[in-house]
């Protein structure tokens, strides 16, 4: 019992002890200290002078004036140390307020709270800290949201496809008897067909959105992904048509080609075959069924001094309201909600709905800002949209087709 009572008051002693080295190391005690041996240095140099000047005057050495005048030159020393100890650590207490401020905040902000600010209203140096320090929280609190946001996004849109995978599987392990004639087993076969069919959609489905995750998330992190050379947009864009052709085709649909020159740019052709058939892949989506025919078309225009080359590609479907316009290139917004295929029980179930993932056109925009562009959108309700990249073409391009300005 000793034992563990002395430990305990060695343990408090100690305690006690660092909070006094820690006070005596604070900033606000240093400066205090610096104000008294400073003032102590002055002091004496100035009452050593002032003494010796006096005892030069007196006309003979007075062995009473002396010892009281240095009795009183030390008693006003001593108040004027005082003085300036007690002012000096006010001082330093005060200057140091924003610091304890600052210092308390931060331990209140949480690691995944970061809503608290500063807002430290002065105009010197702790003030521009303060501030610097808001900025950087709010940079902060941006990507811990985006963060936020992609995980619940991500999450969401995987949960679908896995879902499904369950439900396609556990119906085809549902059918467990065997089957009694010929014509039951080619049902069963086909049946087997039909859930492996979902199954192999539904791991395309995921494994392009993993894939497109990937880039979104590279892109992000600032990895180096862009590998420059010369490329033709134009000659990208029809080696995506020549691909997509069969699948325009089996939805009835006209891919048609305007003027297309050669616009020559400095960009990253894999990245560049994405963006054209994420959008002309779009355009077939939500073409589909209404209407029957896209536009593909180029041309050149000028800015400033700068030439720039534009891909066209027009449809004639619904079109797009200007609500959805705002939020069109945001990651996993959607204008429609995606009809699952076990919803749908049409027997190609396997076959992509008017609305993917949510992450095509983002990659879109994102490919075109880092090619130094940039993408618009024209579309009206009823009569179809026009999504335009605009891209800076290289010195010495050919632009005799000039056709209009680009303000």
């Amino acid at each position: 019992m000793r034992t563990r009572h002395g430990k305990q008051q060695e343990s408090n002693d100690q305690t006690f002890f660092q909070k006094m080295v820690c006070q005596l190391s604070s900033i606000r005690a240093r400066l205090t200290l610096w104000y008294v041996m400073t003032t102590t240095v002055v002091l004496l140099l100035f009452g050593g002078l002032l003494y010796s000047t006096i005892a030069k005057m007196l006309p003979l050495p007075d062995h009473t004036v002396l010892p009281q005048i240095a009795l009183q030159l030390f008693l006003m020393g001593l108040a004027i140390l005082l003085f300036i100890t007690v002012g000096g650590y006010w001082l330093a207490i005060r200057a140091m307020r924003p610091v304890r401020l600052v210092t308390r905040t931060a331990q209140e902000i949480g690691r995944t709270d970061l809503s608290r600010r500063f807002h430290l209203k002065r105009r010197d140096e702790l003030g521009e800290l303060a501030n610097t320090f808001d900025e950087m929280l709010n940079r902060l609190e941006a990507v811990l949201s985006r963060q936020r946001q992609f995980t619940a996004d991500a999450s969401h849109e995987l949960r679908t496809p896995l879902s499904i995978l369950n439900v396609a599987a556990s119906r085809a392990l549902s059918q467990w008897s065997r089957p009694e004639n010929y014509e039951q087993a080619l049902e069963r076969i086909e049946s087997y067909r039909q859930e492996l069919s979902i199954i192999q959609a539904e791991t395309d489905h995921m494994t392009r959105l993993v894939n497109d995750l990937l880039i979104l998330a590279r892109a992000d992190t600032g990895q180096p992904i862009f590998t420059p050379q010369e490329v033709d947009v134009s000659e990208v864009t029809l080696e995506v048509v020549e691909r997509l052709a069969p699948l325009a085709h089996q939805r009835a649909i006209e891919l048609a080609f305007g003027e297309l020159p050669e616009l020559r740019v400095c960009g990253d052709r894999m990245l560049l075959t994405l963006m054209m058939t994420n959008l002309i892949d779009n355009a077939l989506k939500y073409t589909a069924g209404i209407g029957n025919h896209i536009l593909i078309e180029g041309s050149i225009a000028r800015r400033g001094e700068k030439w720039w080359g534009r891909i066209g590609i027009e449809d004639n479907g619904p079109g797009i309201t200007e609500e959805h316009q705002l939020h069109l290139f945001e990651r996993f917004y959607r204008v429609d909600a995606a009809r699952s295929p076990l919803q749908t029980g049409e027997e190609d179930t396997h076959e992509e709905t008017a609305s993917g993932s949510g992450l095509g056109l983002a990659i879109v925009q994102w490919v075109a800002q880092v090619h130094k562009g940039e993408v618009r959108l024209l579309s009206a309700v009823g009569h179809g949209s026009c999504f335009e990249i605009w891209l800076p073409l290289l010195e010495g391009s050919d632009t005799s087709d000039e056709q209009e300005t680009f303000l």
